[in-house]
């Protein structure tokens, strides 16, 4: 009788079923010699799609960008040595922004650990800063534990999680069953002795405010039902800048130096400021007392840079209805009247600031011809640089998704995320938006975005300079030296690498030039250039 041979599963065969199981779809990397038997594990399943990139940054910036505006956990490798210190930058921006990432990395093998081999580096200490975990795994036999702890840490906590697989441990076999999926947190009902407290609190005000950030995007309609019944003028953060339609005549911007000047005006006329979902609070631009409740899902989010009077751990949705059901004060009139007079100034100004015709091009005349071409659904990828200011400052959003670097603010972060939007929403329509300092950044895997048919269109903020250090530079009197770029012909080398490109040197040109790259199906660039003008309330 011939016996059917024993199919071993290996580690390899292990971390890709654990991973499918869990919901990974996709997993972004840069292929090395401590991973190749894993690649070679990836190469023969269809359940996890591998995205090779040119740069280990862009993978690990294309895992955060995905965690981020899915919330469920994303996945990004490299090998050992030079390929864990690339992924780093992108690891930040995960971890400041408290984004699910696994990273598996490759190590060397397990004789070589410590010898100071080629490529050899104590893994878990140069990652501990951004890890909520990291582990190496020292035995197959380990392995389904410390995969799992790793999955479930990165979720529950919001953060970054790592494994180092030694690259001889990939062919070991592994005897587990699969860990099913963690249950979907639940929030505990909210308190309600701090319910009561801040339903008196909110009767009480005569000036109230609100600031709206990315947890209220499932709380859409509850928050404007208790702005309107509090006539409380709404601030939001740049990431929850299409919750609130921008044309409310309760919507009066963001916060900070990106945001309107009457934001801050009224927040320092405010005698209550409710804090809805965000984290947001720049010193610079808010008042140094003013009483806050604040709501938020995650009990960590409260209080994290000041003080509050009312915190309030709950479900948004479930929270804002009690707290408008529990509303019976007429609003004040006065805060009303205030409130329009300063956004009627405030839109006038901005609208002036848009219809600047002048050549090189207005950043503002760029940011309103893109509220007008980009589709109400699109989702933009914002690298970082004075584009950014701009865009909070003039683009008016409806229900577009914005991703961007909150707190790492990484150059660089534009076209990977772009990239990992594309991949997962083939059907919507993606835009970077980013700077020509940024866009250096990453733009090497400009050939991954046109190799992997991405369907996004970059918009390319061309001023020569790193405006924003530039200047800071000027307001303080210092040398520019280091904020000049040399730039290269981008279209033609957007031309070389496979995409569309398109130059715009004359207002005139903007509108019919973005249009047409929007509808194209194809990786697209339009290189604007543009004027380089000090944002308002720049400091040095």
């Amino acid at each position: 009788m011939i016996q059917s041979p024993v199919i071993t599963r290996t580690a390899a065969d292990f971390v890709v079923e654990q991973l499918a199981a869990w919901g990974v779809r996709t997993i972004y990397g840069v292929t090395g010699d401590a991973t190749l038997v894993w690649m070679d594990a990836l190469a023969r399943q269809d359940r996890i799609r591998y995205i090779g990139c040119r740069l280990e940054m862009t993978a690990s910036l294309m895992a955060s960008a995905e965690a981020k505006w899915t919330g469920r956990l994303a996945v990004c490798t490299a090998t050992s040595g030079p390929g864990i210190g690339l992924l780093l930058n992108g690891l930040g921006d995960a971890a400041q922004d408290r984004a699910p990432v696994l990273v598996i990395t490759g190590q060397v093998a397990r004789k070589d650990i410590g010898t100071g081999a080629k490529q050899d580096i104590d893994q878990q200490q140069l990652i501990t800063p951004l890890a909520v975990y990291s582990s190496l795994v020292a035995d197959a036999a380990g392995l389904p534990i410390q995969l799992n702890l790793a999955m479930k840490k990165a979720l529950s906590q919001g953060g970054v999680a790592h494994l180092a697989i030694p690259k001889d441990l990939w062919r070991e076999p592994v005897d587990s069953p699969l860990f099913p999926p963690a249950p979907d947190r639940s929030n505990p009902p909210v308190d309600p002795s701090s319910l009561a407290l801040a339903q008196t609190q909110i009767q009480e005000s005569q000036f109230p405010i609100i600031l709206a950030g990315r947890g209220v995007k499932e709380s859409q309609a509850e928050l404007l039902r208790l702005a309107e019944a509090l006539q409380a003028p709404i601030i939001t953060t740049l990431p929850a800048r299409p919750y609130v339609p921008n044309n409310h005549p309760l919507f009066v911007g963001g916060l900070g130096q990106a945001g309107s000047d009457i934001a801050s005006d009224l927040l320092k006329e405010a005698d209550l400021c409710l804090v809805l979902g965000a984290t947001w609070w720049p010193e610079d631009y808010v008042p140094a007392s003013i009483p806050i409740i604040q709501v938020d899902a995650v009990p960590d989010s409260i209080g994290l840079t000041r003080p509050v009077e009312v915190p309030l751990v709950g479900e948004m949705t479930d929270v804002l209805t009690n707290l408008t059901d529990g509303y019976t004060h007429a609003p004040n009139q006065a805060w009303q009247k205030r409130v329009q007079s300063l956004r009627q100034q405030w839109k006038s100004r901005v609208e002036a600031e848009a219809a600047q015709n002048d050549t090189p091009i207005a950043p503002q005349r760029v940011m309103a011809a893109l509220s007008r071409c980009v589709a109400p659904d699109a989702i933009i990828a914002l690298d970082v640089g004075d584009h950014v200011l701009w865009f909070s400052r003039i683009f008016q959003a409806q229900a577009q998704e914005i991703l961007l670097s909150g707190r790492w603010r990484t150059l660089g972060f534009g076209l990977p995320a772009a990239m990992a939007a594309g991949l997962s929403q083939p059907h919507r329509q993606v835009v970077a938006l980013v700077g020509d300092g940024g866009f250096g950044m990453t733009l090497t895997d400009l050939a991954t975005a046109v190799g992997y048919d991405i369907p996004l269109t970059i918009v390319l903020m061309n001023n020569g300079t790193f405006a924003m250090e530039q200047n800071r530079m000027l307001a303080a009197g210092l040398s520019t030296l280091g904020s000049q770029l040399h730039n290269p012909d981008f279209v033609r080398m957007a031309e070389a690498f496979g995409a569309e490109g398109f130059r715009v040197e004359e207002p005139s040109q903007l509108e019919p030039t973005l249009s047409t790259a929007l509808s194209s199906r194809r990786v697209s660039l339009v290189d604007v250039h543009c004027a380089a003008p000090v944002v308002p309330h720049t400091k040095s």
